[in-house]
């Protein structure tokens, strides 16, 4: 099963051995909202700052904590914004199942091929 968002986050803050209190204060937030955000009942997830100062301190990646808490950083909001064909391109690529690492090899076999 695909561990949730919160618990990515106590799995990450407890191997760092961090505490709830002092995590909470690096990044500014509550150890109450910080709390309920782990173990789930907070029904909305921080702030996209908020998660970005969690990736820092905890050592993980910010891009995949923002696709566990269900939401995608404002920079990726704005290339699906920007070209209105990105979506059905994006569920292409789901349909698929071509990884990010599958799509880096194709556009590496094009690049190498625009070259020649």
């Amino acid at each position: 099963m695909k561990e949730r968002f919160g618990e990515r986050l106590r799995r990450k803050r407890t191997e760092l051995k961090l505490g709830l209190r002092e995590t909470a204060t690096k990044v500014g937030i509550s150890p109450t909202y910080l709390s309920r955000i782990e173990t789930m009942e907070e029904k909305s997830q921080p702030a996209e700052d908020v998660i970005r100062k969690l990736a820092t301190l905890l050592n993980d990646d910010f891009d995949e904590l923002m696709t566990l808490a269900g939401r995608v950083s404002e920079d990726v909001e704005k290339v699906i914004k920007a070209d209105p064909t990105m979506p059905e391109f994006l569920r292409t690529v789901g349909e698929k199942n071509l990884s990010g690492a599958d799509l880096m090899k194709l556009l590496d076999a094009q690049q190498k091929k625009g070259k020649r």
